[in-house]
């Protein structure tokens, strides 16, 4: 089956989702033209549409599924209700009228009213990550993502300061940091990005074996292996900090890590045998 992955073309999501699902299953192409998909058996769009996408998928005739993972407008649904949210939701899946669905996670899933023949699809961690070494002491605290930290950045600065430790924002690898911390403030944090963020940030500390850090986010929390620690006010960083410390703590955490990573063959083979049910 030819099966055409497309979409805007950028962004980590576009990345993960489009180029290297798309290029392991069939043919990744952002913002495809319409003779791109009628070559297609199916369709896969990734996150929003480029402008006349939607037009050009019907003009196809060719089936398609959407995958939303972060298709949502940021930050202007930080200060949607849920219920808002879940509208949002039903009716640009209703208005564009999708064959199926693919949910970055099972929260989204169940408040959406994921159909029967919907896929959840957690991500995949990076390819080709370096092992974390598990030195015998922290020395350095890192966060890779977004600037959306806000106030919990100076915070873990000045903890880091008292430690004698480091925090490095956006520098250096997974294998490069002891701990690796994954937190949202305003406008970040609302019941959008809590609940159908998807478990990027954690399944990157899986597959490096990386101690975690971070707020109970379902994407998080539904991808659990055991030993990640959950913190989602200021105030518990210390006693998070004191939890990852101990080396036998980061190693133990670092194999059971490691022996739970999801890998792009695992997300490759779980949607292409859903994609050839669809």
């Amino acid at each position: 089956m030819n099966v055409l992955f497309t979409g805007r073309g950028t962004g980590g999501s576009w990345a993960i989702r489009g180029d290297q699902l798309g290029g392991k299953i069939g043919r990744a192409k952002g913002k495809a033209t319409l003779d791109d998909m009628r070559e297609a058996d199916l369709i896969v769009l990734v996150k929003r549409p480029a402008p006349g996408m939607i037009d050009n998928i019907s003009k196809s005739g060719k089936p398609w599924v959407w995958d939303v993972v972060d298709f949502y407008p940021q930050p202007a649904c930080t200060d949607w209700s849920k219920d808002k949210a879940i509208e949002w939701v039903r009716n640009q899946i209703k208005a564009f009228a999708t064959l199926a669905v693919i949910w970055p996670n099972q929260r989204m899933a169940d408040d959406c009213g994921a159909g029967a023949g919907d896929l959840v699809l957690y991500h995949h961690h990076r390819i080709g990550m370096a092992r974390n070494p598990v030195l015998d002491a922290v020395r350095v605290v890192g966060y890779e993502g977004g600037k959306v930290l806000g106030k919990w950045e100076k915070a873990l600065a000045s903890l880091c300061r008292e430690r004698g430790w480091k925090l490095a924002v956006n520098a250096g690898t997974h294998a490069d940091w002891d701990v690796c911390v994954a937190f949202r403030d305003t406008p970040f944090n609302g019941y959008v990005q809590r609940h159908w963020k998807s478990n990027v940030k954690l399944s990157n500390c899986h597959g490096s074996g990386t101690p975690f850090i971070g707020s109970k986010e379902s994407g998080y929390t539904e991808t659990e292996a055991g030993g990640e620690v959950w913190c989602d006010n200021i105030d518990g960083l210390s006693e998070a900090f004191d939890a990852v410390e101990p080396w036998q703590y980061r190693s133990m955490v670092s194999e059971s890590f490691l022996a739970s990573a999801i890998t792009l063959d695992d997300s490759a083979n779980a949607l292409n045998r859903w994609l050839q049910r669809v």
